[in-house]
């Protein structure tokens, strides 16, 4: 027989309250929702070197500061000049190839990374208070979702063992949901921190080497936009055997059409493109990196699909927000599911 329910006017209030408080910090939580996941990222990305000062140190606040000052801080200005750059190459790439109709997904973003150009900020202060105005909110904005982001990242930092404990204290009833938030860590630490230094490390060397074939080719015929290639080129480093090849093999073939046409790019720059890209931006980061620091049990096509579909689904926060649904579903569907059907089955039959 089903359960049945005898609740008092008391229990009911309380539960109504409660009702009302969660759908309130739910909505509070969702106004900054792109701050939080990045500071759940930054958690992951940073946690290695927490742990390493675990070793030498007995005070977890201690340790979250230096963590986040000597790594933090860097890891998130290195993000974020990444994507003012990327920001800022794609819309003088959208505006010369006159694909104007792209240029309105950058818009939001545009106020920041023109801030970041030489000389831009003198000419604000000269240009209409209205213009500045709104500069000034943009990057007042980003600074608050900043301090969010940081004190996410610290107080998980300091206090996630005790976060730990009280929540295996509290369900160790229930191994389940004990076997699904540990897997749920797991696997964004290997998202996370072991994915994203691979990205990283394939693009500063995508970067470099873009720039150093920029330097050896004739003026004018070079890579363009090194930057935003090498960046791309790190990014699609999530995408297993393929990932790069889709960045430099459409490339090489753009470059060998210009050699072929008749153009200023001399027959041999597309093939010495292909063959260092091949090499230095392909092979060794793949090899050397990849195998070190990225292991776990999700499928990368699954893991592309949460960093794509996210981005294009929430915003900038997406590429972070992407993969804790992605590992949030995978794992219910594989330690939740199977009890619930389970229960249910119990129950009809008890019935």
């Amino acid at each position: 027989m089903g359960a049945s329910w005898d609740l008092t006017r008391g229990q009911v209030a309380w539960t109504v309250a409660g009702l009302v408080l969660t759908l309130v910090v739910a909505f509070v939580l969702y106004s900054f929702i792109g701050a939080i996941v990045v500071g759940v990222f930054l958690y992951y990305a940073i946690r290695p070197v927490d742990r390493w000062f675990a070793r030498f140190s007995d005070h977890p606040a201690l340790n979250a500061t230096l963590t986040l000052l000597i790594v933090g801080f860097p890891v998130l200005a290195i993000l974020g000049y990444s994507g003012l750059v990327a920001v800022r190459e794609l819309n003088v790439l959208f505006t010369q190839t006159g694909i104007q109709q792209y240029r309105g997904y950058l818009q939001p973003y545009l106020h920041i990374a023109q801030l970041a150009e030489p000389g831009q900020l003198r000419s604000l202060l000269r240009s209409n208070v209205g213009r500045l105005l709104g500069y000034t909110n943009a990057a007042f904005t980003w600074l608050l979702r900043l301090f969010v982001i940081v004190t996410v990242a610290y107080y998980l930092l300091r206090d996630d063992d005790r976060i730990a404990a009280w929540f295996r204290s509290t369900f160790d009833s229930t191994p389940a949901v004990v076997s699904f938030m540990n897997d749920v860590d797991n696997d964004l630490t290997t998202i996370y921190t072991g994915n994203l230094i691979t990205i990283g490390i394939t693009a500063l060397i995508a970067v470099l080497v873009y720039n150093g074939l920029d330097f050896v080719a004739p003026r004018g015929t070079g890579v363009a936009f090194p930057l935003l290639l090498g960046l791309l080129t790190g990014i699609f480093t999530i995408v297993p055997v393929i990932g790069i090849k889709l960045i430099y093999f459409p490339y090489t073939a753009y470059l060998g059409f210009q050699a072929v046409r008749g153009g200023a790019v001399p027959p041999w720059y597309p093939v010495l493109f292909f063959v260092v890209t091949l090499i230095v931006v392909d092979s060794i980061p793949d090899f050397f990196i990849r195998s070190y620091v990225s292991k776990g049990s999700l499928h990368m096509g699954l893991v592309l699909f949460a960093y794509v579909l996210g981005s294009i689904a929430f915003g900038w926060y997406g590429i972070f927000l992407g993969p804790i649904v992605l590992v949030l579903f995978v794992h219910f569907l594989r330690n939740i599911l199977p009890n619930l059907v389970q229960g249910r089955r119990v129950q009809i039959d008890e019935d």
